[in-house]
């Protein structure tokens, strides 16, 4: 069985006209050594992965598991500019960093890590995608430890950024590092299932009878809002609102790891799919 041992969970909003928040002082106490040029990204995921990592020991082939919706925005943002309007070469450090998974380099680095090292980038359900690669992996034997995380950074300035992901201009905007540290058969840790469906019905006949008083449900941002205010309606005691009014592109993964870093009691459900492709949800047991 797949448990999960610890969790970290930061979620900075970001207020228009404001500056992001300097992240060189936690870093300093995290970090085993200072680590000199490094972006925003590479910083989020350095923060998340190390507080979720803190006190625990973590084995050599440690898996990293690295998700995100827009990956590393900044530099991408920046060799644009550099290829298409300035007409020139890009900057090593900038075109380098483009790749979200240096950000999974420097983490293996930090933590002393030997193990595979992924980065999966999906619009609207990099978790999902990470938990359902990760989870594969533990269930063949491949690993018995993995670091999972789900990182969006901000880009400024944020009208543009909002333009980008063609949203609102009055939505708050939000950066993100949300880490899980799974392992095989640890303990009395909270434990992490998935399950398919090809028919919504079995979901609904699933969740009715796996629902005990005290669980929460999610509903992935990526679901039709229909479906997704039939199941709030049918568990509406337990439903979670949106992530504290701040948004980014992996807020299902600041809900899970808020949950699993916190001391709340029963279930936590996360339910994403549609009715052409099927159903599947993940569950963060008590």
């Amino acid at each position: 069985m797949i448990k999960i041992v610890s969790a970290s969970h930061y979620l900075q909003p970001v207020n228009d006209d404001a500056a992001l928040t300097s992240l060189e002082s936690a870093l300093k106490d995290l970090c085993r050594e200072p680590f000199r040029r490094i972006d925003r990204f590479i910083q989020l995921a350095l923060l998340g992965s190390a507080s979720c990592a803190a006190g625990r020991k973590l084995r050599p082939n440690c898996g990293i598991y690295l998700g995100s919706g827009l990956g590393p925005i900044g530099n991408n943002i920046v060799t644009q500019e550099q290829l298409i309007r300035d007409a020139e070469i890009p900057k090593p450090f900038n075109f380098i960093n483009t790749l979200g998974s240096s950000a999974g380099f420097y983490v293996a680095r930090n933590l002393g890590l030997q193990g595979q090292n992924f980065f999966i980038s999906r619009r609207g359900a990099s978790l999902q995608a990470v938990l359902s690669a990760v989870m594969a992996d533990m269930l063949l034997g491949f690993v018995t430890q993995a670091l999972v995380g789900a990182v969006e950074e901000v880009a400024l300035p944020l009208g543009t950024h909002r333009l980008r992901q063609h949203l609102p201009q009055d939505i708050l905007l939000a950066e993100g590092s949300h880490w899980l540290l799974l392992q095989s058969g640890a303990g009395d840790s909270r434990s992490l299932d998935l399950q398919r469906f090809a028919e919504f019905t079995a979901l609904e006949d699933f969740l009715g009878s796996a629902w005990q008083a005290g669980d929460r449900l999610c509903c992935a941002t990526s679901m039709d809002n229909r479906v997704a205010d039939t199941l709030r309606q049918g568990f509406a005691a337990g439903a979670l609102p949106d992530a504290d009014g701040a948004f980014h592109d992996s807020l299902e993964a600041a809900w899970l790891a808020a949950f699993a870093a916190g001391s709340e009691p029963g279930n936590l459900f996360l339910v994403d799919g549609h009715r052409q492709r099927g159903w599947s949800l993940f569950h963060l047991g008590a």
